[in-house]
């Protein structure tokens, strides 16, 4: 059964006929660690398990660009880095997972249903390119334990809750470093008592004092 009322906040704004509608359009699948999903443009709702987006360059290199947990939606228009000609977009399944998908062609006449949808759409998008345009700020930040502790306050602030589900190798990939320097400044990030930390999940104890903590390095 398919629970839109979960992810969608506009879902009980909706008419019984175009949520019927919706439900035509969705495909639903199981997916496993692992899997690679090319670039499908279109809405991605994770029901349960994490899936991220890689830009993948003319040279090789593969970087975490977006990614999106158990009821976070993932919307890929076709115009997404267009721009971008060296640059080509895939998917990849970090956990076992269940996905609602929506193709692109049938989400532009969702949209036409309801106001809040498009405002749905445009406030994924927003957060999105937000989202890229921090982590890629983030990056140019020489200081692993000030990059990771950006990441973890923007992240903060992104969703309005003090704590991030994420992996310290989903860190370290959307933060271009390695796993180790990841897990050595969470470290010290902890002895600071600025975080908490538990199996895939981080919480930010103080967000005041890690903002200190990024403008000083000191606690």
């Amino acid at each position: 059964m398919i629970l839109y009322d979960r992810g969608f906040p506009f879902w009980e704004a909706l008419t019984v006929l175009q949520q019927a509608e919706i439900l035509d359009y969705t495909i639903i699948r199981q997916y496993d660690a692992g899997e690679r999903l090319g670039y499908n443009p279109g809405v991605y709702l994770v029901n349960d398990g994490r899936i991220a987006a890689y830009s993948i360059h003319e040279n090789g290199k593969r970087r975490m660009v977006l990614s999106a947990g158990t009821l976070e939606t993932m919307l890929l228009t076709p115009s997404f880095l267009s721009n971008c000609r060296d640059i080509s977009i895939e998917l990849i399944v970090k956990e076992n997972s269940e996905i609602y998908f929506i193709p692109y062609e049938h989400w532009r006449k969702i949209q036409e249903m309801h106001p809040s949808i498009r405002e749905f759409s445009m406030d994924a998008l927003s957060l999105q390119m937000s989202s890229l345009a921090f982590t890629l700020y983030a990056r140019m930040e020489k200081d692993i334990s000030k990059r990771l502790s950006m990441f973890l306050l923007r992240s903060c602030e992104r969703f309005g809750d003090d704590m991030i589900y994420t992996s310290h190798e989903e860190l370290a990939e959307q933060l271009c470093t390695t796993r180790e320097a990841i897990t050595r400044n969470i470290s010290v990030l902890k002895d600071c008592g600025l975080v908490e930390t538990g199996r895939n999940k981080i919480r930010v104890v103080n967000p005041e004092a890690l903002k200190q903590y990024i403008n000083t390095s000191d606690c």
